[in-house]
């Protein structure tokens, strides 16, 4: 088999692939973006209020998960059970099973209120992944807390757990 031929069938393929997918994505009357959009950042208490159209995810500082955790406001905790009984945010409500999950929020929140979910950190990537299926569900106003449990626990907040 001559090497240079594989190259030039895979580069081929390759290039199909692209053009596929971007004419069928094209050709959708819901496209995706090429590029995501950055989540709107909150940095004053204040934009907590503001009037949403939608459903949005936004994110948040440790001051402003702070400052909703003295407001009682629902954290969700996006890592595993297991780390959960480990410790978390006190009140914050966790299960791996989706629908259970969206039962118990159910029973402390309407779908429009809003609430913070957060993961171990700011590398943990299971938080947005878990507010994005929430607001596919309906939940419209879910605030994410990138810094997540570690920077909860690096400023002496207080914590739930072993």
């Amino acid at each position: 088999m001559n090497f240079s031929s594989s190259l030039h069938q895979i580069n081929f393929y390759l290039a199909l692939s692209f053009i596929t997918s971007f004419t069928i994505n094209w050709s959708r009357t819901d496209t995706l973006p090429m590029i995501a959009e950055p989540l709107e950042k909150i940095v004053d208490i204040g934009q907590i209020n503001d009037k949403i159209s939608g459903p949005i995810l936004r994110e948040i500082s440790i001051e402003i998960a702070k400052d909703l955790f003295d407001q009682n406001i629902l954290f969700v905790d996006a890592r595993s059970e297991e780390y959960y009984v480990e410790g978390h945010i006190p009140k914050a409500i966790c299960n791996d099973n989706l629908d259970s999950l969206i039962t118990k929020m159910e029973e402390y929140i309407s779908i429009d209120n809003g609430f913070v979910v957060y993961c171990s950190d700011d590398d943990c990537g299971s938080s947005e992944e878990l507010a994005y299926s929430l607001q596919e569900q309906g939940f419209s106003n879910i605030y994410l807390f990138k810094g997540g449990w570690k920077q909860w626990v690096d400023n002496n907040l207080p914590i739930e757990g072993k």
